[in-house]
């Protein structure tokens, strides 16, 4: 089942940085233009510098985001910016964080190489689909850097929870790490080198699958570039670091494991008319429209509570079109999900919340593909959602529950993908905690 290996660790100095909430990142697919050119600006060490370098008009085959970033990576090792852990180790790492209720929690996982599998055998689960633009460009600098610049995150399936009881030991000394984000997570890395510990985790993941979480294009680029290292070395043995694939893994059943949804945002449709497109929803479902001022955080809250109550029963997602009153839409007939999937699709995935946004919604009643990057956004906040119909030109806003993890694991058994951006694990895996060079 899951295979994993200690590794030696490339990881900033702290005799360089000082301050490395100065040098870290999120995971570059969440990173927008603004954040991005925030990160730049931030510190010239800045991992974003690598990870998600600039574009220029006068890019070449030899001269581009790539190549200055397999440059840049070179020279930091060269002055010591980063260094590599003198042993193999693997990376014992704590987010904690506030839910959207205001509770504290803590997310445990771990960190090490994990054996590359193909889909096919089962061993490792993706959960959504992929896009192949982003797929070709994580693998340009994977085969440009040689290096896995952050980790793919995936999850592991333990109530007993033995990995955390093993680690709180481990815990009890300062971390090697400990840095606040921008969204005020502490994120904490402890490095073990613990032979007996070590060998525990080794065993107990060696009894299971894994699901992917978050970095799906990041691992298929993975795939890729183990087979063309393959074709290059074709005497390899298997234990080649291009065989693996630097990955933090958490269990499903930790106390700290949260989804948080993604909600969906349309702009850009010509001619658009709420009312009427109201009238085509009351076909398909239940509406419930009450009044609501999206700038009263009171009545957000109710909103999120509302849509979770009656999510609890039936499928139900809201509206808004800044008419000033919100739309609980409680579809009336799961049967009219099946025309859109054949029929040995599990039904797991034609009645998600977000198989009926996307296909009913989205690609029936508006004609938007869940790729148009022009007209529909994907958002994680509730009032960032709202705040764009309400004052920035976007036309509607879908408000979802999260997706259950239940959901997620089911799918992934049965082999199923769900549409892009089906779930938002939430805090995401810092960039910059600790690197794994392929040599």
């Amino acid at each position: 089942m899951a295979k994993i290996v200690p590794f030696r660790g490339l990881r900033y100095s702290s005799k360089r940085i000082a301050d490395l909430a100065q040098v870290t990142a999120p995971p570059y697919d969440v990173i927008s233009p603004a954040l991005q050119e925030e990160l730049h600006q931030r510190h010239e060490h800045n991992i974003v510098r690598l990870l998600l370098g600039r574009i220029s008009p006068e890019d070449t085959d030899e001269d581009n985001r790539y190549t200055r970033a397999a440059a840049l990576l070179r020279q930091w090792r060269l002055d010591g910016t980063l260094c590599r852990d003198p042993e193999p180790s693997i990376y014992l790492y704590d987010q904690e964080y506030a839910a959207e209720d205001g509770q504290v929690l803590t997310r445990n996982g771990l960190i090490a190489l994990a054996r590359i599998e193909e889909f096919s055998t089962g061993l490792v689960k993706p959960h959504e689909k992929t896009l192949s633009d982003p797929k070709a460009d994580r693998l340009a600098l994977l085969k440009a850097c040689q290096a896995n610049l952050s980790p793919v995150f995936s999850l592991y399936s333990d109530p007993c929870c033995v990995l955390e009881v093993l680690a709180k030991k481990e815990k009890d000394r300062q971390p090697e790490v400990e840095v606040k984000d921008d969204d005020g997570v502490w994120h904490r890395l402890w490095r073990c080198t613990d032979e007996n510990l070590i060998g525990k985790a080794q065993a107990l993941l060696d009894n299971k699958p894994l699901v992917l979480a978050d970095g799906h294009h990041r691992y298929e680029a993975a795939i890729a570039y183990r087979d063309y290292m393959r074709q290059l070395h074709p005497d390899f043995t298997g234990k080649e670091l291009f065989n693996y694939v630097l990955m933090c893994l958490s269990n499903m059943e930790d106390k700290g494991m949260r989804i948080f949804p993604a909600h969906r945002v349309v702009s850009g449709l010509a001619g658009f008319d709420p009312a009427a497109f109201l009238g085509r929803l009351a076909d398909y479902f239940d509406i419930e429209s009450l009044a609501f001022d999206p700038r009263d955080g009171e009545q957000i809250l109710a909103l999120r509570a509302r849509l979770s109550d009656l999510g609890s029963c039936r499928h139900t997602l809201a509206l808004y079109t800044g008419d000033g009153r919100i739309h609980y839409l409680c579809l009336r007939d799961e049967g009219v999900m099946d025309e859109f999937f054949d029929a040995k699709t599990p039904k797991v995935l034609r009645t998600l919340d977000i198989s009926i946004l996307h296909c009913l919604l989205l690609e029936r009643l508006l004609g938007i593909a869940s790729d148009d990057s022009e007209r529909l956004r994907y958002i994680r906040r509730i009032d960032e959602a709202l705040g764009l119909v309400e004052g920035q030109g976007a036309q509607l806003a879908f408000l979802v529950n999260p997706t259950r993890m239940s959901e997620v694991r089911d799918v992934a058994n049965a082999g199923e993908k769900m549409p892009q951006k089906s779930t938002y694990f939430y805090p995401k895996i810092l960039s910059g905690m600790v690197i794994n060079p392929i040599e």
